[in-house]
């Protein structure tokens, strides 16, 4: 009876044995399989597509010391990538000539900014795509597609906003947060990629519509802290990266981005967005003289749009197209 159920115990005993063990460490993370007296290493750092042989060259785990320089490291980069930029545009304004004088003097605050912005957002880019991040976590890829979305969206279209317009800003933020949030999650899992979406659409017109609106209310009091505070996002979700992953080893070191590489991806993109800001279409909510306007109320585009106007007819007040302020521009007489 037993024989004809489980059939004869002897034939069970004829296959191939397989002796399989798996590997930890102490801390019970995955580190390979040993299978006939061979080590099978599954590696589970694969990052973005790429292969684990690819992986084996190109990537190693820090020390905890050596991890730290390297972040050290690239704050050093990106203050001296911000000084040569800022070098190189001023010399480049002074050999121009005085003809070029009041595009400096009404621009030149603006593009500061930028540069600030841009300098922030690529060295924080240029961290992250140093270390392969792809098995991170559901929630810290969640947190790089959310911010990177919302910070390259909100202090881009925030600068380009008060130059260019609403409409301007809105676009160039909302396009720039929302590529760079998907490409820099791509590798996380649909939910990040998901947050990097959001993260653009949401901080390109809302960068745009701040600044704005601060135009004809102490705005260059309001931008210092406005890209300080930004900048200070940026540098505390670096850390954040770097304790829980990095420290973590859950995300082992890709080839560095250096300062070459750094500066270069920085000097073509404040290139072509200071060229948009120069020479670009300008809306009606645009500031025709930015640096002036604030502080000389002569100035043409200077003064709240609801204050009392005075006219050769008396006093009158304008009705703004919008009820944000649209009408940033007096009426010439």
């Amino acid at each position: 009876m037993t024989e004809s159920c489980c059939g004869d115990s002897s034939e069970n005993t004829q296959g191939p044995e397989i002796d399989l063990k798996i590997r930890l460490d102490r801390d019970g993370k995955f580190l390979g399989i040993h299978l006939n007296g061979r080590d099978i290493d599954v590696s589970p750092e694969i990052s973005c597509g790429e292969s684990p042989a690819a992986l084996s060259t190109s990537e190693s785990s820090l020390p905890p010391d050596e991890a730290k320089h390297f972040l050290f490291r690239l704050i050093r980069n990106a203050a001296v990538a911000l000084f040569l930029i800022i070098l190189g545009q001023f010399l480049l304004a002074r050999w121009s000539g005085p003809s070029h004088a009041d595009l400096a003097q009404s621009y030149g605050l603006w593009i500061f900014y930028l540069d600030v912005s841009v300098v922030a957002l690529v060295s924080t880019l240029s961290y992250l795509r140093s270390y392969s991040y792809a098995n991170a976590g559901h929630a810290v890829g969640m947190l790089i597609g959310m911010t990177i979305g919302m910070q390259v969206g909100t202090m881009v279209g925030g600068v380009l906003g008060a130059t260019n317009g609403f409409f301007i800003g809105s676009m160039v933020g909302m396009v720039l947060g929302a590529l760079y949030g998907v490409l820099t999650a791509w590798c996380c899992g649909s939910m990040a990629v998901l947050h990097g979406l959001m993260g653009g659409v949401m901080g390109g017109p809302m960068g745009a519509m701040v600044v704005v609106m601060m135009l004809p209310d102490n705005v260059l009091i309001f931008m210092p802290f406005f890209t300080g505070i930004n900048v200070l996002i940026l540098m505390c979700f670096t850390y954040i990266f770097y304790r829980e992953c990095v420290c973590a080893g859950r995300c082992p070191r890709r080839k560095p981005i250096g300062l070459p590489a750094l500066l270069l991806a920085t000097v073509l993109t404040t290139t072509g967005l200071a060229a948009l800001m120069l020479f670009g279409p300008r809306g009606p909510m645009a500031m025709e003289a930015p640096a002036q306007s604030v502080s000389d109320p002569t100035v043409e585009g200077a003064g709240n749009p609801f204050d009392a106007v005075e006219t050769p007819n008396g006093v009158s007040r304008r009705v703004p197209e919008m009820g944000c302020g649209a009408m940033m521009r007096r009426e010439k007489k």
